[in-house]
């Protein structure tokens, strides 16, 4: 079990990335969690915002310690959950709960050590991508099966099911982060165009618009984010074998390398979060697409580019959809509390508690009566009660990239390198997509 999960948490290592919330991707590296996000003010703004004790109460009779594992949120959301765990501890008062909050460079050693020692957390959260990998390593309690119908009902179904493999469903979503589009009105202005809404649309004016401001209109997708938007499917129907190895996926690259051929788009960190920004941040990009909480570290970084930027849906490809990575609460197998734990984990991602958080950062809940909140639209005067309302508007079409299969990550990156070989090396396109075919359908005959 340890060598098994020593593996699993040399891609967790390379998965949890300083972003401003929600797990997502490997390539775009805005996966991670709240704590790095609009932090400015954070802190303050948990003093005045209250949470609010779910009236679910633990069905457990025998006092129990339940161990809360979070990742590098109590710097700047310390008083938020010491209170979510007061109130929660006043109603339960058989039950302690432990909070462990776990640096990024500590997780690999400190979850090896507690596993091997017979020590595992109760509670633990996870991006879906390390959450269907964990899956992989028959690590997590199924909640289909051990949550009961109450607590799995308050959840937006498409985020539910993000950590959905067959019928079972190994996560409880809790906060989200919708792509929005941030613009540079200025480039925009300069280069004579209007926001695009699709990506078709932003590839018809690239060239255009670089000849006419040096900058770029856009940074791609990570190319595996690329093929679920163009509608190209990944693995066939039930999940065994690669699907995207066909003339459309050619046709995706080749279009795409015809515009990096001639310079008008990126050839390298496709997908990058911090890439993008950095772009952006400098003038040299006109559109990033990002979670709302993003606005904090422009802010900070180039006050004057702020001053630009408007907001608007994010492009999208021909499903219409768009990206909402999500963080979740997972209940390993070893935990010796799974009920407790279960109860604890619905408690944390309950409608009143996520309000709470979000109103204390810039993240989107996953429940169906807290996404409803007025909260998130009521403030359209200030750009970042723009970017809520904007989420908000975006997070009715979106979702979690999931696959429904474990080793996610590792699928991932099989199929990133197929843009990474014939994009950035130049190598032949049917042969890095063939290569990758290969790598999934491997990947694929482990998980069995």
């Amino acid at each position: 079990m340890k060598k098994r999960l020593l593996s699993f948490l040399a891609l967790a290592a390379v998965t949890i990335t300083a972003f401003t919330a929600c797990g997502g991707n490997g390539a775009k590296t805005n996966s991670g969690s709240a704590a790095k996000s609009n932090t400015s003010g954070a802190a303050s703004s948990t003093k005045s915002t209250s949470t609010v004790a779910s009236s679910a109460k633990s069905t457990t009779t025998e006092p129990v310690t339940v161990e809360f594992w979070t990742i590098s949120l109590k710097a700047n959301f310390e008083e938020f959950f010491n209170k979510l765990i007061a109130d929660y501890q006043t109603a339960n008062p058989n039950v302690t709960i432990n909070w462990v909050d776990v640096p990024y460079d500590d997780v690999q050693s400190k979850l090896v050590t507690a596993v091997a020692g017979g020590t595992s957390p109760d509670v633990v959260n996870l991006n879906t991508q390390m959450a269907l990998t964990l899956v992989g390593q028959d690590a997590l309690v199924d909640l289909n099966k051990a949550a009961t119908d109450e607590q799995k009902s308050i959840y937006i179904e498409s985020l539910w099911n993000s950590a959905k493999v067959g019928d079972s469903v190994y996560a409880f979503p809790w906060y989200a982060s919708p792509d929005i589009m941030f613009y540079n009105q200025e480039l925009m202005k300069k280069g004579g165009i209007e926001a695009p809404a699709t990506f078709d649309q932003a590839l018809e004016k690239a060239e255009k618009f670089h000849n006419d401001t040096k900058a770029y209109l856009f940074l791609p997708d990570e190319f595996f984010n690329l093929l679920i938007e163009e509608n190209i499917p990944i693995l066939n129907e039930d999940r065994t074998k690669a699907a995207f190895n066909t003339q459309a996926a050619v046709d995706l690259l080749k279009k795409y390398k015809s515009y990096t051929d001639k310079g008008v788009l990126p050839k390298t960190n496709w997908g990058s979060w911090d890439e993008a920004l950095k772009l952006f941040e400098s003038g040299k990009l006109a559109i990033v697409s990002s979670s709302g909480s993003s606005l904090g570290r422009i802010k900070d970084e180039a006050p004057d580019i702020y001053k630009t930027i408007a907001v608007s849906t994010p492009l999208t490809g021909s499903t219409g959809l768009s990206r909402n990575p999500l963080m979740n609460l997972v209940v390993p197998k070893a935990s010796k509390n799974q009920e407790a734990a279960i109860a604890f984990a619905n408690y944390i991602t309950n409608d009143a508690n996520q309000l709470a958080f979000c109103k204390t950062v810039s993240i989107f809940p996953s429940t169906k009566k807290a996404s409803e909140d007025s909260f998130f639209t009521s403030d359209t005067k200030t750009l970042e009660g723009q970017a809520s309302a904007m989420s908000a508007k975006a997070s009715l079409t979106s979702q979690d990239f999931s696959l429904g299969v474990a080793n996610q990550g590792t699928i991932q990156a099989a199929i990133n390198k197929a843009y990474e070989a014939s994009i950035i090396n130049g190598d032949d396109i049917a042969a890095a997509l063939k290569q990758a075919e290969e790598d999934v359908n491997k990947i694929l005959a482990e998980n069995k």
